[in-house]
């Protein structure tokens, strides 16, 4: 019972730095493709912040009978959407879109994420033994101390060392690794190919990462035409 709980607070943790990095990539995308940088980051937070409320209420009811299930289903989809998050903002401005229907697929995928991570905490705490008392509390202290790293992470080391798209690959390899890790973590039988499909973006993603630099440099040739 120690090592699952000791998982499931280290996928707490490392999922709730993920969340908030993917919200900040994208705050700092888009305010290098809209401007106004202070209005980017406050809405960004403030979708991101209302987006979470929304994923924890639908997190509710049948959701929570397969915790273990539907959490997996929502980190194959944040690997998805948040690594490639950027690559979806680049594409959309090669394909010269009005700045309306740029903002609006833009704030979509700030709100995606949000929700998908709003199930998060509420599966979490699903998938641990309700005899155990006081293990509520110790999930949100995680989830709150993976925010605030992962703010400090995106300051010092993601935007200034590694650039916006190869920091959205790597957050998105962690997010699919933590899948991976949910497997042992989960008290549950889970279907093999779920297993699979985990596996293989996995795989998918760490070749991306791989290759990180020259995917950057060619969407940032693509942008600067």
């Amino acid at each position: 019972m120690k090592r699952i709980l000791s998982r499931i607070y280290l996928i707490t943790f490392v999922l709730s730095f993920c969340s908030i990095v993917y919200e900040l990539i994208l705050a700092q995308t888009l305010s290098a493709f809209l401007a106004d940088t202070v209005l980017r980051y406050s809405v960004t937070v403030g979708l991101y912040l209302f987006s979470l409320g929304i994923g924890s209420l639908l997190a509710e009811g049948t959701f929570l009978t397969a915790p273990a299930f539907y959490l997996i289903i929502v980190e194959i989809l944040l690997a998805v959407l948040g690594g490639f998050s950027i690559v979806f903002l680049f594409v959309a401005d090669a394909l010269r879109l009005s700045g309306g229907v740029f903002s609006f697929l833009a704030h979509g995928l700030i709100i995606l994420i949000g929700i998908l991570s709003g199930f998060e905490v509420p599966l979490l705490i699903a998938l641990m033994d309700k005899d155990q008392p006081n293990r509520e509390s110790l999930i949100l202290g995680f989830n709150y101390l993976g925010a605030f790293l992962g703010t400090i992470a995106f300051a010092f080391i993601f935007y200034p060392r590694l650039g916006l798209i190869p920091s959205s690959l790597l957050v998105g390899t962690m997010n699919a690794l933590i899948g991976i890790l949910l497997f042992k973590a989960a008290g549950d039988k889970l279907p093999k190919g779920l297993f699979i499909l985990q596996a293989l973006l996995l795989v998918l993603m760490v070749c991306c990462l791989l290759n990180a630099s020259a995917i950057n440099d060619y969407f940032i040739k693509l942008y600067l035409r």
